[in-house]
């Protein structure tokens, strides 16, 4: 797990809002493939991705990969589609006959005839999740743009008035932070993952603190949304989630972690976030 590096890697549970523990609340449900096995569901999900019921009708009851279907504006917005929960793993019978379980769903896999993808999601909605602080904004010259911090609008220093307040999730975006000088350390950040990695089968979704319309430009969006998928609660509760630098604060350092709830669940109707952030 890397803190104060960014590294995304999706939604992580950690425990529940109501102090018990997340573990067997994963439920099994279905990724799309037709009766023959040859048209499956065309777009990869990783362990630590946000999934929804498929909206495409002819895949209905299906789940399939959150998208934000980012869409500029002032303030931003993005996918309001309610999440069903987190992508763990998956199985299916590939077109030899053979059983395969794997950490995540390889896009447009074939499948044995007649045989079911099954997907395992954990769905409680009161699940609190690690995930990782970035942007979609690009890092400008030697200094970033917004810096890819969780902001502390609450005037007094040791409070944090962006705790309560709704985030949306992204995936890519956000280049050129290894020019960024922090501390007068050089390239010391690497950019967003594009995607999730088959290779560990990994989520590269981050919680997205600003977005930007190309060119540096922010059109940031309305924290206080009901529909938007994430609400933070707090710093994540880990010894290396510190910062990095002397001069630096919680507050001020790039690329922490924080601890979050699903907002807007297909189980649970989203609620509106504090208005300081």
């Amino acid at each position: 797990m890397a803190y104060g590096v960014n590294a995304p890697f999706g939604l992580r549970p950690l425990s529940s809002i109501d102090g018990g523990s997340w573990t067997e609340k994963t439920n099994e449900y279905f990724i799309y493939a037709d009766a023959a096995g040859t048209t499956t569901y065309e777009t990869s999900i990783f362990n630590g991705d946000p999934v929804v019921f498929n909206p495409i009708n002819a895949q209905a009851g299906t789940i399939a990969r959150y998208l934000p279907n980012y869409a500029d504006g002032t303030p931003s917005t993005f996918s309001d589609l309610p999440i069903v929960g987190v992508f763990q793993s998956c199985e299916y019978t590939n077109t030899t006959g053979n059983l395969v379980l794997s950490p995540y769903w390889p896009a447009s896999t074939q499948v044995q005839a007649g045989s079911k993808i099954k997907a395992y999601v954990l769905d409680d909605p009161s699940t609190i999740f690690d995930v990782q602080v970035s942007t979609s904004i690009n890092a400008n010259g030697d200094a970033f743009v917004s810096n890819p911090v969780f902001p502390n609008t609450n005037a007094t220093a040791d409070l944090n008035g962006s705790f309560g307040s709704n985030f949306a999730l992204n995936i890519g975006g956000g280049t050129n932070f290894n020019t960024v000088q922090v501390g007068g350390v050089a390239n010391i950040y690497a950019n967003n993952p594009a995607d999730g990695n088959t290779r560990t089968g990994q989520s590269g979704f981050y919680l997205d603190v600003q977005t930007n319309t190309g060119g540096d430009v922010t059109h940031d969006y309305n924290k206080t949304t009901a529909t938007l998928p994430l609400k933070a609660i707090g710093f994540t509760l880990n010894p290396k989630n510190k910062p990095r630098l002397a001069n630096q604060t919680m507050e001020t350092t790039p690329f922490l972690n924080v601890r979050v709830l699903i907002n807007n669940h297909y189980y649970k109707a989203g609620t509106v976030g504090t208005t300081l952030a």
